[in-house]
């Protein structure tokens, strides 16, 4: 019988750190791919999810005559939380939302990484603002002082942004942008801001019920909290924030009246609301 001996050749120094170098560059092609493809995957999921949640507050109009729910009401209760942030707010008092609380629907599947969540007095989810002329004048206005807007006087339904990726800046979140609740106006100069924290773009989706992935960003005044090329607003001006925006080149239009009747809140539920409504000033 014939017995041999079998050799084993080893690799050489030299070409194991051939092999190494290959899959660094292989790496190094692969990963911005599959992370451009999350951050698409993310961006798919939060504009289904803010599409869900738009579709929850057009149900709340059906069901209260018209008008928008509240951004927030005299129990300090938002349209997506409770006072203390733990339980339903007032948009879910009207509108079931078994399913959204299992899937999370109000919560940005990139806002736990983009932004400050740490804070036990933050908004219940971390993800959308709600446009906040839709209940009041301006910022600096508060329940009671409600301006009571009926979806029937919305002049361009899908130019008028309901809902969008939030932030705001707090003390105490070591310099990151923080969630909120509410959105605000250019002309406030104030935050919540629109953020857009999806490789550029910002969910948004407007009263028709249509959303979409706005990549027109509009830097808010300058400050030192930094974010300045992320944070910011959805347009220059008003005009996809007022509900009553009236174009320059259209003045002569006739006025458009709010009804100032009492908002109801949960006629679904038999939970009625009926807030102090103050007229809007000029009017």
């Amino acid at each position: 019988m014939f017995s041999g001996s079998t050799s084993h050749r080893r690799f050489t120094l030299v070409e194991l750190l051939v092999v190494i170098a290959i899959i660094a560059i292989l790496a190094g092609l692969l990963l911005p791919a599959l992370s451009s493809s999350r951050d698409r995957a993310r961006l798919a999921l939060c504009l289904g999810n803010i599409r869900e949640v738009t579709l929850m507050h057009l149900f709340y109009v059906d069901a209260s005559g018209g008008y928008f729910c509240p951004a927030w009401d005299s129990s300090f209760a938002s349209w997506e939380s409770s006072a203390d942030h733990r339980g339903p707010g007032i948009l879910s008092r009207v509108v079931p939302d078994s399913s959204a609380a299992k899937g999370r629907v109000f919560e940005c599947p990139a806002a736990k990484a983009a932004l400050y969540t740490n804070l036990a007095w933050t908004a219940r989810y971390a993800g959308y603002g709600m446009n906040y002329q839709l209940s009041f004048s301006d910022p600096s206005a508060q329940p009671p002082n409600y301006r009571p807007c009926r979806i029937q006087i919305v002049r361009t339904p899908s130019r008028l942004v309901l809902l969008a990726d939030s932030a705001c800046f707090l003390a105490g979140t070591d310099g990151r942008p923080a969630p909120t609740a509410f959105l605000y106006n250019p002309s406030s100069g104030r935050g919540g801001y629109a953020d857009f924290r999806h490789s550029g773009a910002c969910a948004a989706a407007f009263v028709d019920g249509h959303a979409a992935a706005w990549m027109a960003f509009t830097p808010r005044p300058a400050d030192s909290s930094g974010f300045e090329d992320r944070v910011g607003y959805l347009s220059p001006d008003d005009s996809l924030y007022d509900p009553l925006w009236r174009a320059e080149e259209t003045p002569a239009q006739e006025e458009i009246k709010v009804d100032e009747t009492p908002v109801l809140i949960s006629p679904v539920h038999e939970r009625l609301i009926s807030p102090k409504i103050s007229p809007r000033p000029g009017n």
